[in-house]
């Protein structure tokens, strides 16, 4: 589905990115390791159209995309969710939802033009952000402002709102990050019906258990390169990784 070939990208002196390919298969999950300031989240930048690589490539369903907008790569399907929760504090849980559900249609001020739809439109909308409400098990915190809401129930309403915009590729940064024991166990189960229901996954996460219950391929990166790729168990083992990323937490 989507292949990075040979990315490179220099800030100043530093090479942020060194020759990073990874291929990341239709409706797998793929995640992406490494110790902070290893490139993951330039990559990510990268392959959603905020940065551009110094050189290399990113294929997107056998299309060049390297030079696209992040519009245009969004409009192709190609949807990030943040770990700094990108989210409208002084609307409620459903009212959130309504930017994932508009944002390929309407282009600005999301919230007002809802307001002037069609009736029976808007009524088609609720029912779908009722439904993501169920399937995102958030239902219950619908007509809650963020504030008044848990952070768990914050994680997956930003979730909800990339699911909602039709993503084929949904990126993840850091999604069990700040949650519970329980609410990584929800996070595990949502992630799961997502990919069932079609959707490629590939996300930045530190919590190897998260990941380990999640992943069917694993990238590492380190100074900007990928020191191992393979299934979990064999990542988790590479001497290289234990020596960059995991040495670390146990160090």
């Amino acid at each position: 589905m989507l292949k990075t070939e040979n990315i490179s990208i220099n800030f100043g002196g530093l090479k942020a990115l060194d020759n990073v390919s990874i291929s990341i298969k239709n409706e797998s999950i793929t995640a992406l390791i490494g110790p902070n300031g290893a490139g993951k989240t330039t990559l990510f930048n990268i392959i959603t159209g905020f940065l551009k690589p110094t050189s290399g490539k990113i294929i997107f369903e056998n299309q060049n995309i390297t030079n696209f907008s992040p519009n245009k790569i969004f409009k192709l399907g190609i949807v990030r969710t943040f770990q700094n929760l990108k989210i409208i504090k002084e609307v409620t849980v459903k009212e959130n939802l309504i930017l994932g559900l508009l944002k390929k249609e309407l282009k600005y001020n999301y919230l007002k033009n809802f307001l002037r739809l069609d009736k029976d439109y808007r009524k088609f909308i609720d029912e779908k952000l009722d439904e993501a409400l169920e399937f995102f098990d958030i239902a219950d915190w619908k007509n809650k402002t963020p504030e008044e809401s848990p952070y768990g129930v914050l994680k997956l309403l930003e979730l909800a709102r990339g699911y909602l915009a039709k993503p084929k590729l949904l990126l993840l940064d850091e999604p069990a990050a700040g949650l519970n024991n329980f609410e990584k166990e929800k996070m595990v189960e949502i992630i799961k019906r997502l990919n069932e229901e079609g959707v490629t996954i590939l996300m930045v996460e530190h919590d190897m258990n998260f990941i380990s219950s999640l992943a069917t391929h694993v990238y590492c990166l380190n100074f900007g390169k990928i020191i191992a790729e393979g299934d979990f168990k064999s990542v988790r083992n590479n001497p290289e990784v234990l020596k960059a990323y995991l040495g670390e937490e146990d160090a």
